[in-house]
Order: C-alpha cells, then sequence, then structure tokens
C-alpha cells in the first residue's frame, strides 16, 4: 500500500472544509492572505485556477492545521472548566469586514468586558529556521510581516465590538521540531498597516473590475506591492501566469 498517497488524499478531502466554509464569499479576500502580492489577491476572489500544491507542502501546511486544531481544543477545554463570568472567550471567530469584503477566522480573542479590552491571538507554527529568524541571535527585523498584517486584520474585524476600548495583539509561536513555544507581543501601529492595505486593495480591484484578467493592469516587478517581496513569486499558484 502507498501510505504516502493516501495520506494524500486524506488532505486534499480535509482542505474541502475550507472551500465549503468559503461558498458564498468566493469573491471576498481572505483575512490570512492579508500583506500579500496585490495581484495574487486579484487572482483569487478571480477564482483563477492555481497551480496545484505540492504534496510535500500540503503535509507541511497540515501540521500547521493539527496544531491549530488541538490549542482550539485546549482553550475550550480551558474556558469550560473555570469560571471566566468577566471575559468572553471567542474561539475560531468568524471576522467579516464587509468595507473591504473580507473573510476570515481567528484563533482566538478574549474580550475582557470589566475594562472594555480585546487581546486578539494568532497560533502560528514554524521550523528552527524560521523560530531562529525570531529568536535567535541574528534576528531578522520584519521576518513574519505577512502574519502581522493577518493579525491586524482580525483586530480590525473586532474594533466594531469594542466601544473605544484598547486591543491587544500577540502571534503564539509553536516550533515544529523542538515544540518550543514563545508568544510575540505585536505593535497596535500594524492595525493602521492593514487597513492601508486592505483599503489600496480595495481600490485596485474596483479599478480593474471583476473577472479581468491582472496581466492587463498590473505588471510583476514594476508596479508596486507585485509582489511586495521577492520570495513570495517562488510559493505563488499564479506564478506560471503572471507577467
Amino acid at each position: 500500500m502507498d501510505i504516502e498517497k493516501v495520506y494524500g488524499e486524506w488532505i486534499d478531502f480535509k482542505n474541502q472544509d475550507y472551500k465549503n466554509a468559503r461558498v458564498g464569499f468566493e469573491d471576498w479576500f481572505s483575512a490570512s492572505s492579508a500583506g500579500r502580492c496585490y495581484k495574487h489577491q486579484i487572482y483569487k476572489v478571480n477564482n483563477t485556477p492555481e497551480k496545484p500544491m505540492e504534496e510535500r507542502s500540503k503535509r507541511i501546511l497540515r501540521i500547521g492545521t493539527l496544531v491549530h486544531k488541538d490549542l482550539e481544543q485546549a482553550m475550550k477545554y480551558y474556558v469550560k472548566t473555570r469560571d471566566m463570568n468577566d471575559f468572553e472567550f471567542l474561539i475560531e471567530h468568524e471576522i467579516k469586514i464587509d468595507k473591504y469584503k473580507i473573510l476570515g477566522h481567528l484563533d482566538l480573542a478574549i474580550v475582557d468586558k470589566e475594562n472594555n479590552k480585546i487581546t486578539v491571538y494568532d497560533y502560528k507554527t514554524s521550523a528552527s529556521y524560521k523560530w531562529s529568524l525570531k529568536f535567535g541571535r541574528k534576528v531578522e527585523k520584519k521576518p513574519s510581516f505577512n502574519y502581522e498584517m493577518q493579525l491586524s486584520t482580525y483586530a480590525i474585524g473586532m474594533e466594531k465590538i469594542l466601544d473605544n476600548g484598547d486591543i491587544d495583539m500577540s502571534i503564539i509561536w509553536y516550533n515544529k521540531d523542538t515544540s518550543r513555544m514563545r508568544e510575540e507581543v505585536i505593535s497596535e501601529s500594524f492595525i493602521k498597516v492593514a487597513d492601508n492595505y486592505w483599503s489600496d486593495l480595495s481600490d485596485i480591484r474596483n479599478d480593474i473590475g471583476n473577472g479581468v484578467d491582472p496581466n492587463d493592469f498590473l505588471s510583476r516587478d514594476k508596479d508596486i506591492g507585485v509582489p511586495f517581496q521577492p520570495w513570495e513569486c517562488r510559493y505563488c499558484p499564479y506564478e506560471h501566469i503572471c507577467r
């Protein structure tokens, strides 16, 4: 029996859950794609066929999903076994930002009712190399820009339930190689950066129109944000049609 093939089929089956959750919102941006190349985003909301993902890449992403699920269950257990009347725990909470047509699900938000404060958390897995860029001796300044943008997008979606309250943000990192965990506090200043990003992207989408080939309007390596970071093209499912 080809166990690797069987596992690949199982991952494809489970990935269908994500697609089912977006039925009716196929033309909405995904909060998890915050900070991505503008052209990539337009391809996605136009439902452009993607280049198939490598099986190994699917397995890497699946590990992240499994860790997320375990942390989700841990938080539900924590809430169930404690008296938390002064707090509201939002776990896998749906976020909708209508003005930008963004849909997503945050990992965890804790609402402090008494102090009118929300803390938004996002779980991220990493291998040891990326971990070293975050917490090692030679730390890169912005090795997780997209993650900070994603978390800030969730914060934007939570602002409407606060009455001029405070929002704190943190990424909970899980090292897949060593199982070490660390919390990284993210500056509230990223919320403005994320809002500007989505505003610009929405303007681009409105200028281009739905269903139009973005190659006619956005040029790779020439227009701002196409891409934002050089490494994006190597992992882009539209790289083969982008010019």
